[in-house]
């Protein structure tokens, strides 16, 4: 298969050696991240699909941390400033309260519930919060938290302790439109890398109260998945539009990008079983729509 389309080399980016073989780059993914497309029609354009490189979108790529990072702190600020969540507080474990051979992450998420069951009672009413799991370098989980209440620091130590966490705490008033520069001191790229490299697989980082939702439902577009790289439709694309290329992470180093986004009448090889009728009626209602 021809490759050289795949990559692009950056722009003002250092010379590519060019016996360097570009599919070497490609190193096997946990996630399969970047191997599959996703393929619909295009609002407001007769006759076009668009074929989108599909990014897996976990923390746990080397590919996609970095974006979704940047996401996550544009989410966490915007809804901190909806919600006033101008409060940070940091939760640490004493060490002496951890049974050997038990994970400090799922106690200190025990001791949490019923830390919030204590903050239920003292004010009356649920805690809006948004939390960040993190590890000390000896392994030891600690929790930073954006609250809308404020706690008196007595009062958080002792009960804080009391429900086996531990004496030492910290909060404090953050400007609520300084948020994204206090978050990205924890969600930085190798610290939450070296936070999941001690997690279990599918454990989360983050937590919010259910009052907070950070990402909302994904609206129906017409797209669907296609288990195929999006340069098998490229090859296939007489004269491709509009192609784009993304300066993904993992290949910033070496000054190349990776084609991600491309617009074509629509081709068989992205159809796959479905039936062409069927799939031309379906896109006829995003055809005629009107962009803004």
């Amino acid at each position: 298969m021809r490759r050289a389309h795949l990559f692009a080399p950056a722009v003002n980016s250092p010379r590519v050696d060019p016996s360097f073989s570009a599919t070497a780059l490609r190193k096997p993914e946990r996630f399969a991240c970047g191997k599959n497309s996703v393929v619909g029609p295009l609002k407001g354009k007769p006759g076009t699909f668009g074929y989108m490189c599909l990014f897996c979108g976990s923390y746990r790529c080397d590919r996609c941390r970095i974006p979704k990072l940047k996401k996550v702190r544009s989410a966490i600020a915007r809804i901190a400033s909806e919600m006033k969540l101008n409060k940070m507080a940091t939760l640490t474990l004493d060490r002496k309260k951890i049974k050997k051979g038990q994970r400090s992450d799922r106690y200190i998420r025990n001791c949490w519930r019923k830390m919030r069951v204590s903050l239920a009672r003292k004010f009356g009413e649920s805690v809006d919060y948004v939390g960040v799991l993190e590890f000390h370098k000896d392994g030891v989980a600690h929790l930073h938290l954006l609250l809308n209440q404020f706690i008196e620091q007595g009062w958080l130590s002792d009960a804080w302790s009391e429900v086996g966490g531990g004496v030492i705490v910290d909060i404090r008033l953050v400007d609520i439109h300084r948020v994204t520069a206090y978050l990205s001191v924890y969600l930085t790229g190798d610290k939450v890398k070296h936070t999941l490299e001690l997690l279990p697989k599918r454990a989360r980082i983050f937590t919010t109260s259910r009052s907070i939702v950070l990402w909302g439902k994904k609206k129906v577009s017409g797209w669907w998945l296609r288990r195929v790289g999006i340069e098998t439709f490229y090859d296939a694309a007489p004269n491709p539009a509009n192609v784009r290329f993304e300066p993904v992470e993992d290949l910033k180093p070496f000054g190349l990008e990776l084609l991600g986004y491309f617009e074509s009448p629509p081709l068989q090889e992205a159809l796959g079983n479905r039936d062409v009728i069927t799939v031309l009626r379906q896109a006829l209602p995003a055809w005629k729509a009107e962009t803004l």
